[in-house]
C-alpha cells in the first residue's frame, strides 16, 4: 500500500502546475466565458457587452473598477456566440451597432 501511495504522489508531482480547460464558449448567469484552452479566459457581461474579466495564465489583467466595453452609452446588447473549428465568435448587437 505504501509503495502505491508513493507512486501516486510522484505521479501528481509530475503533472504540470497549470491545467487548462477545454477550448470553447459557455454561458451562465448572464456571463459569457470564452476559454482559449491555452491559459486565456475572457468573461463578458451578456446584457451590457462589458468585458468583466481577462485572465491569462492565472493572472487577472482586467481592472475590476472599470469594465471594458465596446462603446459608451450602449445600454443593452443582444449577445450571440458560436464556435467553428479553432475560432470562437462573440457578437454584440444594438440597434445601431454590431461588434464581433
Amino acid at each position: 500500500m505504501r509503495k502505491s501511495l508513493f507512486q501516486l504522489a510522484l505521479g501528481l508531482l509530475a503533472l504540470p502546475s497549470t491545467v487548462f480547460a477545454a477550448f470553447g464558449i459557455t454561458s451562465s448567469s448572464g456571463v459569457v466565458t470564452v476559454d482559449s484552452g491555452a491559459g486565456l479566459v475572457i468573461k463578458i457581461n451578456s446584457s451590457s457587452g462589458d468585458i468583466t474579466s481577462i485572465v491569462y495564465n492565472s493572472k487577472q489583467l482586467q481592472d475590476s473598477s472599470k469594465f471594458t466595453h465596446i462603446g459608451s452609452g450602449l445600454g443593452s446588447v443582444t449577445t450571440t456566440t458560436s464556435v467553428s473549428g479553432n475560432y470562437a465568435k462573440v457578437t454584440l448587437t444594438t440597434s445601431t451597432l454590431i461588434q464581433t
